[in-house]
């Protein structure tokens, strides 16, 4: 198996920093790729988040999503979540020995307008102080 990474460099959205793309190269497989996966900048400033392909499904309570990836024998208990949990922590880890330091993330647009508006009341406080 190998990881395959398609950078998005600058690209929409911005908190999106890779797709990620898993190789077979042995076994019934090979030859074939997983899409559909990929890395996010966390919110908090942690480590990325790594998605796996999931499904959307409606409830009476809103929209619900499950991965596709899942554990095959011991279900959705803490020892069944084991193996995908460490395959997240491989593609973080990968993932962080090819990406490109990264200057100081680029401000979301909401973050841009937010420091305008600020730097218009300051202006204005300015003026206000001085007339």
């Amino acid at each position: 198996m190998r990881i395959h990474y398609v950078l998005n460099h600058g690209g929409d959205p911005a908190s999106k920093l890779a797709d990620v793309e898993i190789h077979f190269e042995e076994g019934l497989l090979a030859g074939l790729k997983l899409v559909g996966c990929s890395i996010w900048r966390s919110n908090k400033g942690g480590a990325p988040t790594v998605l796996m392909p999931s499904r959307s499904y409606a409830t009476a309570y809103g929209v619900r999503y499950y991965e596709l990836l899942r554990p095959s024998d011991n279900g959705l208990d803490a020892v069944g979540l084991v193996p995908i949990k460490r395959l997240k922590e491989y593609i973080q880890n990968e993932y962080a020995k090819i990406a490109l330091p990264e200057s100081e993330p680029k401000p979301s647009l909401r973050e841009r307008h937010m420091r305008s508006r600020k730097g218009a009341q300051t202006r204005a406080e300015k003026e206000a102080a001085q007339g």
